[in-house]
């Protein structure tokens, strides 16, 4: 893996999870879901190298991540069906989101370019930036 995808993943909060049953994540392939399940929610994560990773997505398109003490601008939008692309320096990362059958507030998302996973916590409300 090159060294600028391994940052992008670390800035991103990806989580390497160990492989789950397929029937615990179901898939999310309704635009409309989609932005539900960003708009307005706070995900919480780690990175490849443990450390926290806080993202925060407004309705309108706008977020924050915190990263290392670090505030970093984001835009998020729902592409197609099935994915949501976040923009944030100088990429563009686009994630198939499944949602936890048991779990509320626990999504995975799927780098669609790498195929790299990430579990988040999710949580509703976003403080004001």
């Amino acid at each position: 893996m090159r060294a600028t995808t391994l940052m992008a993943i670390a800035a991103l909060g990806i989580l390497a999870v160990p492989a789950a049953s397929a029937s615990d994540w179901i898939e999310v392939e309704d635009p409309a879901a989609l932005r539900a399940l960003y708009a307005n929610k706070t995900f919480k994560g780690k990175d490849w190298m443990d450390r926290p990773v806080t993202t925060h997505y407004r309705e309108d398109g706008q977020g924050l991540m915190l990263f290392k003490g670090t505030q970093i601008p984001i835009r998020w939008a729902v592409k197609g069906r099935d994915q949501v692309c976040v923009v944030w320096s100088a990429h563009n990362d686009c994630y198939r989101v499944q949602r936890h059958k048991a779990k509320a507030g626990a999504l995975r998302l799927t780098d669609v370019n790498t195929d790299v996973q990430a579990v988040y916590a999710v949580e509703e409300g976003i403080p004001k930036f």
